[in-house]
């Protein structure tokens, strides 16, 4: 008997209409048909190749090849000779785990909060973040982010992305200068710029630099699912299998100093002024959203993307809450349809015009237009 087995690093993500496999180990995610998955998964059961052929039939043999010869061209599974054989190679592990108490956090950087910004680092270094982001809603200039970066020495932040307005100082000399000493940052936007550009690591400058025309003022630009913000990147794909993939593991500080799950989030834990990071992530609401995955969500459930996909709780079509008073609407600003498999724009949906409403989002929805 010959079984086929799927490698353990690619992972299915079945949906309402179509699926996805995803490729953990290249990093890569590529869309399968639901039929193919039934029989990936009459295979992962240990039924053997030529049970399967007879199980679907004569007429269905040539289809069954094809779908076979797919998965080893494109290096996705193996066959085996033996049970045993197919047996040697357990299932892997979708179990997720993070060392700190936060990995990352966001950050809106007011004047005043800037002056403070030591302290602030201090506590999310004892929290063992690693990953935070800082918005500006100002230009800096390179005397200003310098001084910002450095601050994070000898602290465990190992990525800083930086947002900030774009003034006509910005370019390759301010690069460089940004560039002179070695510091966690990773990414630095520009927004309000006269081009869109996206320039990645070079031998000269070690950290992407992005310039955007949209002009951002407040937090309201976040939380839009797009399919250019997909990532098959194996921690984040494991960890939105067990957990919320936007608000798991994270906090943040609005430009008032309120401590919430993130900026844009209606609900606040306290201030940074009077508050400590550690009191706040010990409050009884603060990790209500931390194990809610795309799995519960509404429309979400059903979408073969959900593994690779970003999650936003502040801002929903709320339609939906479950019984633990938990919004699982899907994100407000994603225009997938996963029962169709097409693409619009979210916020020119009529039934979305009432939370646009709510949330104060007319603004942004025009400037978008």
């Amino acid at each position: 008997m010959t079984y086929f087995k799927l490698f353990t690093n690619c992972i299915v993500s079945k949906g309402i209409a179509r699926s996805l496999i995803c490729d953990l180990q290249r990093q890569s995610s590529t869309l399968i048909p639901n039929d193919l998955v039934a029989i990936i998964t009459e295979l992962d059961s240990a039924t053997s190749v030529e049970d399967l052929f007879r199980q679907y039939g004569a007429e269905n043999r040539e289809t069954i090849s094809e779908y076979l010869a797919y998965l080893t061209e494109n290096e996705y599974g193996f066959y085996c000779e033996s049970l045993e054989e197919f047996n040697r190679f357990p299932p892997m592990s979708t179990a997720f785990s993070g060392s700190g108490k936060i990995t990352n956090a966001v950050i809106e950087v007011s004047e005043d909060m800037e002056r403070n910004l030591g302290t602030i680092l201090e506590q999310l270094n004892g929290l063992r973040c690693t990953s935070l982001v800082l918005m500006f809603y100002r230009p800096m200039d390179i005397d200003g982010l310098q001084s910002v970066l450095e601050r994070f020495d000898g602290t465990e932040i190992s990525s800083v992305e930086i947002v900030t307005a774009y003034h006509e100082a910005v370019g390759a000399d301010f690069l460089k200068n940004l560039n002179a000493r070695l510091t966690p940052l990773t990414s630095i936007l520009f927004y309000n710029a006269p081009f869109d550009r996206t320039d990645p690591w070079d031998r000269n400058i070690y950290f992407d630099v992005r310039f955007s025309r949209s002009n951002i003022h407040s937090f309201k630009h976040c939380g839009i699912v797009s399919a250019a913000y997909f990532d098959t990147n194996f921690p984040k794909v494991l960890e939105a299998m067990n957990h919320n993939s936007c608000l798991h593991k994270k906090i943040g500080i609005d430009i008032h100093g309120n401590i919430k799950n993130c900026p844009a989030m209606e609900t606040s834990f306290g201030n940074i002024r009077e508050t400590k990071l550690a009191e706040a992530l010990e409050h009884p609401g603060f990790k209500q959203y931390w194990g809610l995955t795309k799995d519960d969500i509404a429309v979400c459930r059903d979408c073969e993307y959900r593994y690779i996909c970003t999650d936003c709780r502040a801002y929903t079509g709320r339609t939906h809450i479950d019984t633990g008073g938990l919004d699982t609407s899907k994100p407000l600003k994603c225009g997938y349809d996963p029962y169709t498999n097409e693409w619009a724009e979210w916020s020119v949906h009529p039934l979305r015009q009432e939370a646009i409403r709510y949330y104060g989002l007319e603004e942004l929805v025009r400037n978008n237009e």
